[in-house]
Parts: C-alpha cells; structure tokens; sequence
C-alpha cells in the first residue's frame, strides 16, 4: 500500500514574535489556517451580499444581548463585571444607547467587508479586541470574554445559515464565502482573546499596545465609513426603520441582467406580524418557501 508523506518543510514560529508583532501573529495565523487568497477573492466578490445582511444581523445580534441582565447592564454600566443594583427593564432596542451601539456594530461588519490583504484590516480587529478590556478608549469598556466569544459564534451563526440560504449564488460560492468569513471571524476570536489571556506575559513589556483613538478611527484615521458605495448608504437607511431583514427583492420582481439582480440583494423592511403576508404574496412557490423561512429565522433566532 502507498504512503504518503509530507513533504513541507517545518516551519519555524518564534514564539516571542507571537506576543510581541502583530504582523508576526497574523502571518502564522493565515499560515496555520490557510487564509490564502482564494479567500481575499471569496471575501472581495462576496462583500456585496454580507452587506445586504449586516442590517438585520445588527438588529438580532441586539436583540439576543437585550435578552440577558448581565450583557444588557454592561449598556449602563460599560462593564459586565459589575456587581451593584442596576435598572435595565427600560432598555430597548430603540434606546439611545442601543442605537449608538448598533452603528459602530454596523460599521464593524462593514469593515469586515473591505481588503483583508491590508495589514490595517487586522490593526483594526487588533484594536478592537483591546478596546474591550479597557483600553484604547477615554471612557473604558470592560466585556468580559465569555461574552465576546458567544457573540462572535452568534453572528457567524447568522450570516453562514443567511449565505448558504442564498436562492442565486452557486454553492461552490457559497461554501467559498463561508470559509473565508469563518477563518476571519476565528482571527478576530484570536485578536480578542490575546488581550485577555495571560499566555505570553513574560513579554509584556515589549509589547506595543495601540494609542488611545476615537472610536471607529485607527492611526488618527476613521476607518469605520471609508469605501461607502451608494449600496451601503441605503442598507443603513433601511436599518433605521424597525424589523430590518436582509430578504429584499427576492421575488416578484421583473426578470433583470444577473449584475443588476445581484446589487439588489438587499433587506425587507418588514414587521414581525406581517411577515407571513408578504411571504405569501410572492409569486414563485420555491422562494415564497425561502423568504418566509428565512423571515423566521431572522425574528425566531432571538426570540
């Protein structure tokens, strides 16, 4: 019987350069997990259609935290270690609060969206995770880990069942997108999780620990709303009304030019309560299928 051998070389990781360069870490980590550029490709071509989720995404992903005292009261307090008496049962999706918090959630994912072949695009996943454990910030922000890394799963969860759901993209596209998001949302799970453990400790001192910014900027640049597209500025107008969804325009449209059709990929403004007419009024019995299901989901996920 043939065997088969590794021929690769090992390769050599210095384990000081782990905890110490940010460009050392991201190299073994796209090394360890292949992140190549058949991914940049996937994640490039792919941008347009995570965009046209990142409304409704935002609104579940609030909607799930609101759902719990000790993540809802980090609102309040910044802080999910908090011990004293706290009022959250005011607090709803339409909180002042609430709505600030889901316009930086919508220019994170935005930012998930742009060039992953920059080394400012994990700067900025670097500088995020930081910001959560009380640093980088005039006003800190303590989230404890637990509480990041469940959030993180919640909106991979969401967007890999949303893509694989896609009525038009060819599953090999599909199967492409969802590996490239899954090894960056991984990467940035590393990027917070390195300021939270304790691995690596030794070196601290050697360490270069990010400025302190404004949020949303990176070496005194905003980083959040660079690359608008005409696209973009309606999803976060559509996102300003209640209910978005990221099912728009899926069926009962005229027969358009495969570009087009795909820039229209976007979200229903919908209620919950009429989500049931309007999956009914499609006309095409395999998508009224597919927008009431994924309607579901959407408001179901978090319920």
């Amino acid at each position: 019987m043939a065997t088969f051998q590794n021929h690769r070389p090992m390769q050599h990781v210095d384990r000081r350069e782990l905890y110490t360069s940010l460009e050392a870490r991201i190299q073994y980590l796209h090394s360890f997990l292949d992140f190549s550029s058949r991914d940049m490709e996937a994640l490039t071509s792919g941008a347009k259609y995570i965009k046209a989720l990142i409304p409704a995404v935002v609104n579940i992903v609030y909607k799930k935290l609101l759902q719990y005292d000790i993540t809802a009261r980090a609102f309040e307090t910044r802080s999910t270690s908090y011990q004293g008496r706290v009022d959250v049962s005011n607090l709803d999706e339409n909180s002042p609060q609430i709505l600030y918090r889901k316009m930086f959630l919508r220019g994170y994912l935005n930012k998930l969206c742009s060039d992953p072949s920059t080394m400012e695009f994990w700067e900025y996943l670097d500088k995020v995770g930081m910001m959560h454990v009380g640093q980088g910030r005039a006003h800190p922000l303590h989230i404890e880990y637990v509480h990041i890394g469940v959030t993180l799963s919640f909106v991979q969860d969401i967007i890999t069942e949303a893509v694989l759901s896609h009525p038009r993209l060819k599953m090999e596209r599909k199967i492409a997108l969802v590996k490239a998001l899954s090894k960056v949302i991984w990467i940035q799970n590393d990027l917070f999780a390195k300021w939270y453990v304790r691995d690596g400790d030794e070196f601290a001192e050697e360490r270069l620990v990010p400025e302190v910014e404004p949020e949303g900027y990176l070496h005194g640049k905003p980083v959040l709303r660079e690359g608008s597209s005409e696209v973009e500025s309606e999803i976060e107008e559509a996102d300003m009304a209640a209910g978005s969804c990221p099912f728009k325009n899926l069926a009962g449209r005229p027969s358009l030019g495969k570009d087009h059709q795909d820039a229209q990929y976007g979200e229903i403004v919908i209620d919950a309560a009429e989500a049931p007419r309007a999956a009914a009024s499609t006309t095409s019995p395999g998508m009224r299928g597919f927008v009431q299901s994924a309607m579901a989901r959407a408001v179901g996920s978090s319920a």
